[in-house]
């Protein structure tokens, strides 16, 4: 398969996992979701990209130790913080702007949320980068990676909302920061 197919191809899965691992799943609870929709999509993808459709238990090594590090990542680094940036640039304690009800996280102005989920994507993909780094030396290069974060949160302040899955901007913050990451994981296994 060609490098771009196979970019595009975990762009279009780990975009489909990180936004599926941020839906609501009751029967699957948070931990559960993040294990089947976000570490096992990043042990595949990262395998497939490693040894194709050979088997290969070197590859399957590194690319198991890349899902628990993706779990690690999601688990122990939350971006909660950042999620939500339909809020005004800065703000100011005799501001007489109306916040939104579902801001929780009242007073951190829009450029400190990007600044978080920056934080968020640097070291969750310099996690995944770990078990890498001794095959793949531009693996040293992935947590760069982690600018997708901010840049698909603030694109999806912007896209239009859809039915099922893509119903607010962070919805689609999160398909946007998978796809990112899916191509970041590729462009580093492919070179």
């Amino acid at each position: 398969m060609s490098p771009f197919l196979s970019a595009v191809l975990s762009a279009l899965v780990l975009a489909i996992a990180h936004r599926e691992r941020g839906q609501s799943h009751s029967w699957l609870g948070t931990t559960g979701a993040r294990i089947l929709f976000w570490a096992l999509p990043v042990v595949g993808t990262v395998y497939l990209l490693l040894a194709g459709l050979a088997l290969d238990a070197h590859a399957a090594m590194i690319a198991t130790a890349c899902g628990a590090a993706a779990f690690i990542g999601m688990a122990g680094i939350p971006h909660g913080a950042g999620q939500n940036l339909r809020v005004p640039w800065s703000f100011s304690p005799q501001s007489t702007t109306v916040w939104p009800e579902d801001d929780t996280l009242f007073g951190i102005t829009r450029p400190e949320r990007l600044g978080y989920l920056l934080t968020a994507g640097i070291v969750r993909l310099w996690l995944i980068s770990l078990p890498l780094m001794a095959t793949h030396p531009a693996a040293l290069w992935l947590p760069i990676g982690g600018v997708a974060m901010p840049a698909g949160y603030l694109i999806g302040t912007g896209m239009p909302l859809l039915g099922w899955r893509l119903t607010r901007a962070t919805e689609w913050g999160e398909l946007l920061t998978g796809a990112g990451f899916g191509v970041a994981i590729a462009a580093v296994l492919l070179v």
